[in-house]
């Protein structure tokens, strides 16, 4: 799919740029955001990145990781308004969280999104559900603005890629994302490097919090179902924020017999969030969309307004539904 030329358009008409994603951002929003941040700063114009909380530790080895706003700092513009917003791996502004309250009404919108949705908010879209990951599309819209990516540039975008195929080993791996992946290696993204700093370099926090987590997977459905969580008390310990769960739910998908696999943590009290992971034929897209949320048919999340042991069991009834 090219790129359309209404994308090249918006990113060229304005000269103040907000440029978001979903709040909790893997590496494929966080690296999309801040590849298109590179860009546009490139070409001339002004653009920030500003997400809800405070970006994972994981990512610090990107370039200019520092200049990653959050929503406490504030408008990075200033008494100035932004006068363009990029939501990128989304398919809403209020999947930002609370960084849509920075947008002033009728701000132009610029969706660069591949997730399955039923709708998508913006004035301008590129939005390819078959695409491997938002780093792909982004790595389209930058070489469509005349760009050549630098080292930088790679390591955001090789980073979106290898996180949202699952190391090259998901279905979503085409050979258009191996094109792109092989680009950016060329570009600078190291491989060897990347992949260390993402996959093999846990603290020792997050080491024993998946000991922690592994020891509360239950089986569900005959061995179909596996949930795993962790508990409010701590999730709101001081040690929580030195862990990162990134692809701690595919320990418990990973069990011989288990087709779709559920991790939960109470975010705070009655409130619970879940990421859902299938192996096979279930679409847990379809199953989050259910709960507000969304995602991929292999990978989704979803929050539910109710304590831990209560959503799971809603949570439950409505994967063995899925299942038949």
């Amino acid at each position: 799919m090219q790129v359309p030329s209404s994308v090249v358009a918006f990113l060229s008409a304005h000269q103040r740029y907000l440029v978001s994603t979903h709040v909790n951002p893997d590496g494929d929003g966080l690296g999309s955001a801040m590849a298109l941040r590179w860009a546009l700063n490139r070409s001339g114009k002004r653009a920030e990145v500003v997400i809800e909380s405070a970006p994972p530790s994981t990512y610090d080895y990107f370039a200019d990781f520092a200049a990653i706003g959050t929503f406490e700092r504030g408008n990075p513009f200033g008494a100035e308004s932004p006068d363009a917003l990029v939501i990128v791996d989304a398919p809403t502004i209020e999947r930002l969280g609370k960084v849509a309250g920075l947008v002033p009404a009728g701000t132009p919108i610029l969706i660069i999104d591949h997730h399955p949705a039923d709708q998508w908010e913006g004035d301008v879209l590129f939005v390819e559900s078959t695409a491997s990951s938002s780093a792909e599309l982004v790595y389209r819209v930058v070489k469509a603005m005349g760009q050549s990516v630098d080292t930088a540039a790679a390591v955001y975008l090789y980073s979106g890629l290898i996180i949202d195929t699952g190391r090259f080993r998901f279905s979503n791996t085409s050979p258009s994302a191996l094109v792109a992946a092989s680009e950016l290696v060329a570009a600078g993204a190291e491989p060897h490097t990347i992949s260390e700093r993402l996959f093999h370099n846990n603290s020792w926090e997050t080491t024993k919090a998946l000991g922690r987590l592994i020891d509360t997977i239950e089986l569900h459905a005959g061995g179909k179902i596996a949930t795993c969580h962790f508990t409010l008390d701590f999730v709101t310990s001081p040690e929580w924020k030195k862990i990162d769960t990134e692809g701690f739910v595919n320990h418990a998908l990973a069990i011989q017999g288990v087709e779709v696999a559920a991790l939960l943590r109470e975010a705070k009290p009655g409130v619970t969030r879940a990421s859902l992971r299938a192996k096979h034929t279930v679409d847990v897209n379809k199953i989050a969309q259910q709960f507000g949320g969304g995602g991929h048919a292999k990978a989704a999340g979803l929050t539910i307004e109710a304590p831990l042991m209560e959503a799971r069991a809603t949570l439950l009834a409505a994967i063995e539904k899925a299942l038949g």
